[in-house]
């Protein structure tokens, strides 16, 4: 089994990289030192929720876009996939739950219709 630590500080260095930000510019986003930033993308500091809370924020992502782990050769799919969601997060965030909600029926809708032309 792989070393969270490790696996976590490699996403957090991909999605950094990913965002054009130096080790020394996400830390002073997240407000913790920068050769401690170096320590989490090595897996060599035992990070805890509240740093790694900061970091996200710092990263400006999901907390659970931190845990989604891909292939190299996937990223350039789930990146087009995570620019389409969140447009589609922008658009609803502006509606009412209510609204949201009839979305999301008419969206299962529509892809259990499209499911099921496939088979």
């Amino acid at each position: 089994m792989p070393d969270l630590k490790k696996v976590i500080g490699e996403r957090i260095r991909s999605i950094r990289k990913d965002k054009g930000l130096t080790q020394e510019t996400l830390a002073e986003k997240a407000d913790i030192h920068y050769s401690y930033i170096g320590g989490v993308e090595r897996g060599d500091r035992n990070i805890s929720i509240e740093t790694l809370e900061k970091i996200i924020n710092a990263l400006e992502i999901l907390p659970v876009e931190l845990f989604q782990f891909t292939t190299i050769d996937d990223d350039n799919k789930v990146l087009s996939k995570r620019m389409s969601i969140e447009g589609l997060n922008s658009i609803l965030l502006s509606h009412s739950v209510d609204e949201i909600n009839l979305i999301h029926r008419i969206t299962k809708d529509i892809f259990n219709t499209l499911d099921s032309k496939e088979d």
